[in-house]
């Protein structure tokens, strides 16, 4: 299976990905990879934002792993890349960055969503080691761990999901372009996407929809509305990571079961006064 992946807009991405069994009845496969992208992040001196990089990477790599029966699948791999960060808002003299990627991971992954759109049972789980060492191509060397969990339930027209994601850097610090973001719709939702990233990040939401409408014909478009409660921040040490410290998050959306895809119209708010607007054609970033 070759799969292709594109994203257009403010983080554009191209991912390709060919997934190859190693016989006609086996469960294990290889799967080599290339992974282009773009994104914004922002550079911090304490908890005061300094300046917005324009970062852009480059990656390629392998990957080995075996399925875990209908539902589940473990990856280990190797991979190589480079890029290059510029400084976008902020003082023209801070210094551009180019870097050199490379290193080992694992991934566990499990879904039992009974929808990839807009789920009404099931859990999602990922959990992920990079090993980042300059041996295998990398300028930095350091060890990171981050996973994700979220719970479906239903009733009716109403669904209830809740979502927790921690990450945090074992070994040595992490360069900033691997920090972990947070920022954007149902990631803080009165953050802008990515507005804070650290070495060390948490994320605890708690999303409510419910379908409006009934969907009867092949054009009809089923509809949700939908709230959402958030906290958490990112942490330059792991000893700064506390509930205190959390910063409470919130939305109001609606979403749409498209031919296209799902799509979204949402606000968001901070704590702090914060507000964004949102429009999403595609699945929410995770």
């Amino acid at each position: 299976e070759w799969r292709n992946d594109l994203r257009l807009g403010t983080d554009p991405k191209l991912f390709s990905e060919f997934y190859q069994p190693l016989g006609f009845d086996s469960r294990f496969f290889v799967a080599p990879h290339i992974d282009l992208e773009q994104t914004n992040i922002n550079a911090f001196t304490g908890d005061e934002s300094i300046a917005r990089y324009r970062l852009g990477r480059a990656e390629s790599g392998v990957d080995f792993g075996r399925e875990l029966g209908r539902v589940g699948e473990l990856r280990v791999g190797l991979y190589r890349g480079f890029g290059n960060a510029r400084v976008k808002i902020g003082d023209p003299s801070l210094p551009h960055l180019d870097f050199h990627t490379g290193g080992a991971f694992a991934r566990l992954r499990f879904d039992t969503f009974d929808d990839a759109r807009f789920p009404r049972h099931g859990m999602r789980s990922d959990i992920r080691w990079t090993l980042s060492r300059p041996s295998l191509g990398a300028d930095a060397q350091f060890e990171a761990l981050d996973g994700e969990f979220t719970q479906t339930w239903s009733r009716g027209k109403n669904t209830l999901q809740l979502g927790l994601e921690y990450a945090t850097t074992l070994d040595s610090e992490s360069p900033v372009q691997d920090y972990f973001p947070l920022g954007g719709f149902l990631r803080l939702s009165g953050l802008e996407r990515g507005e804070i990233s650290g070495p060390h990040a948490a994320l605890a939401k708690l999303v409510y929809r419910r379908r409006v409408g009934e969907s009867t014909g092949l054009l009809d478009t089923p509809v949700y509305l939908g709230l959402s409660v958030e906290a958490g921040n990112v942490w330059q040490n792991r000893s700064d990571m506390s509930f205190d410290s959390m910063l409470m998050n919130g939305s109001v959306f609606a979403g749409f079961d498209t031919l296209i895809g799902p799509v979204y119209l949402a606000a968001g708010f901070a704590e702090r006064g914060n507000s964004n607007v949102y429009l999403f054609i595609g699945a929410p970033p995770r």
